[in-house]
């Protein structure tokens, strides 16, 4: 029975294993029917955009970012396109043939591109930059798998390095980092646009494949008041002027009175928009446009504002006469001119020529605290001139609300002392009185060309003195310029309306009457002032702006006078005296 039954056992046996084996295999078609299910129909969305994504992409379209124009409509900085050749090591068939055809005319080692084909790889890898237009056609020419040609922007300097911390410079990202590269990037960097398409595998575009384009916004032209020429003979005039008077650095500026246009913008030390790698870590200071960021204290430039004041008030007149003992007594504490002298019996005339701090007390000590700090005001100073340049300070003015102050303070702010400008501060406020008691905006811009441009005109802000105040002080500045001292500073022809300063470096500590700012401010033809201009050098060997900074102007004025074709004065010999 036991053999008669075995057939039985083993059909039975059988059946089970194929119940179990249908059960499974429904399972598995369950599972795959659910994830079809949800796949196709649950999370239909999903897989399809990524699916969209594995084959369509963007390609940005970089703009041409906008060039920067001297007034003359000479580029100083625009934007050259250059190809770069990658290589995507994945699609190289034979990385040691490429790499010996490319060699001579990338003028590279074959085995340095060699090093950088992994076969491997499917990430594209730069093997050179900036190749020339015909460079790169030889390359394309070649037509090797895996070798492509990728377009860049990169900003050039036709006229080499010149006006660097005015136009500053752009990171790899092409956006500015410094100077009007960065206060006017919006303007100058213009909209990027995209190519959206549907790539192979391989990462080439598919021919029949929807293509989407959307235009790049190219950048707009900015046309600066700066003239190229005048901006050379700066820079070149300050670099031999800090080298000859061993100067730790200086500051030139050339402005137009009557509109506020900078006509040139010069300071050393600089650094090289040409260089390879502009910015170098460490060397901050070097990129700030310091003609606005960094605030000084005057010194006796700051008399001739004083002066104005004064006389448009009506407190004192040129022929006001005091009588300077050398020294005056404020609160206690002794005040002394710059070289101790006492001028005896003099007006107000030579109180500018002398540059006595006694005479200078004297005009705000008349005005007084309220109408002194007001002029101060007018002038500008405590307020930033909104030129254009990043990172402005409106410098320090601590009027007589403040906590602290006292009269002795109204006495040294007459002089420079005690009170914080920039150098653009006190130029604009020179140029008042050469453009008859009116404060003009300082104007940079003067034009921008592209979708949306305009033409800038100059822009009176106030008027801060009358005509008469402004033509009186110019006649008494040419009294400073033609005194015995300065004799040798005279440009031939020319009358030039100036006054010098020198201001100790202000420490956490006091002064550092061991360094000192050497300045001078100057309108010239003073009769009708075209130019006004300021020198400054920074802690020279000889440390009097009369000594140091009035040579530099008189180099500088010859070489203007002959570029404007500004015709000599009338009268070289005009009286210094006015009623």
């Amino acid at each position: 029975m036991t053999a008669a039954n075995a057939p039985g056992l083993d059909a039975s046996g059988g059946n089970a294993r194929l119940l179990v084996l249908a059960t499974l295999f429904l399972g598995v078609l369950l599972v795959l029917g659910f994830r079809l299910y949800q796949v196709q129909l649950l999370e239909h969305d999903k897989f399809s955009a990524l699916a969209t994504a594995e084959h369509r992409g963007t390609i940005p379209i970089v703009p041409r970012r906008g060039a920067i124009l001297d007034t003359e409509g000479h580029p100083l900085a625009i934007s050259v396109l250059y190809d770069s050749v990658f290589v995507v090591g994945s699609q190289v068939k034979d990385p040691q043939l490429v790499a010996q055809r490319l060699a001579p005319i990338l003028e590279m080692p074959p085995e340095e591109i060699a090093a950088q084909i992994d076969p491997k790889s499917t990430i594209p890898v730069l093997v050179k930059a900036r190749l020339p237009a015909a460079i790169a056609a030889r390359v394309r020419a070649l037509g090797l798998n895996g070798v492509f040609l990728e377009q860049a922007p990169s900003r050039e300097y036709p006229e080499g390095s010149i006006a660097a911390q005015v136009l500053g410079f752009v990171g790899r990202d092409f956006h500015g980092l410094a100077g009007l590269e960065l206060s006017l990037d919006d303007v100058l960097a213009g909209k990027q646009g995209a190519i959206e398409s549907e790539w192979d595998t391989t990462g080439r575009e598919i021919s029949i494949a929807r293509r989407v384009v959307s235009p790049a916004v190219e950048g707009t032209d900015v046309v600066l008041t700066l003239d190229r020429y005048v901006q050379r003979t700066a820079e070149r005039i300050l670099a031999n002027a800090v080298l000859e008077n061993k100067a730790t650095g200086g500051v030139i500026l050339v402005m137009n009175p009557r509109t506020g246009a900078l006509l040139a913008m010069a300071h050393v030390p600089t650094y090289s928009l040409t260089d390879d790698e502009i910015y170098k870590p460490g060397h901050d200071d070097l990129y700030k446009p310091v003609w606005v960021t960094d605030q000084y204290e005057p010194g006796s430039v700051m008399k001739v504002i004083t002066m104005a004041a004064g006389i448009n008030e009506g407190v004192v007149t040129p022929r006001t006469t005091i009588e300077d003992k050398g020294y005056v007594v404020i609160d206690g504490v002794t005040i002394h001119n710059w070289d101790g002298r006492a001028n005896g019996v003099i007006d107000m005339t030579q109180v500018l020529v002398h540059s006595a701090n006694v005479g200078s007390q004297f005009v705000s000590g008349r005005l007084g605290k309220e109408r002194f700090y007001h002029y101060l005001e007018l002038f500008g100073f405590g307020q930033p001139t909104n030129v254009g340049l990043p990172g402005e300070t409106p410098g320090l003015v601590r009027d007589y609300t403040a906590e602290g102050w006292t009269r002795l303070d109204l006495a040294t702010n007459s002089y420079g002392q005690g009170v914080a400008v920039t150098p653009l501060q006190m130029l604009s406020a020179v140029a008042v009185l050469g453009n008859d008691g009116t404060l003009m905006k300082p104007m940079l811009v003067q034009e921008t060309r592209g979708p949306g441009g305009q033409v800038f005109q100059p822009q009176a802000v106030r008027q801060v003195v009358s005509p008469e105040t402004a033509r009186t002080l110019r006649t008494m500045m040419v009294a400073v310029m033609n005194q015995p001292a300065l004799e040798q500073d005279r440009v031939p022809g020319y009358v030039i309306a100036g006054k010098t300063g020198t201001a100790d470096f202000a420490t956490t500590s006091g002064y550092n009457t061991g360094k000192t700012y050497a300045s001078v401010v100057a309108l010239l033809p003073a009769d009708e002032p075209r130019l006004a201009i300021l020198v400054r050098l920074d802690a020279p060997e000889k440390i009097y702006g009369g000594i140091v900074a009035a040579p530099v102007l008189k180099q500088l004025v010859e070489e203007l006078v002959t570029y404007y074709r500004i015709p000599p004065s009338a009268d070289v010999h005009a009286s210094a005296q006015t009623g």
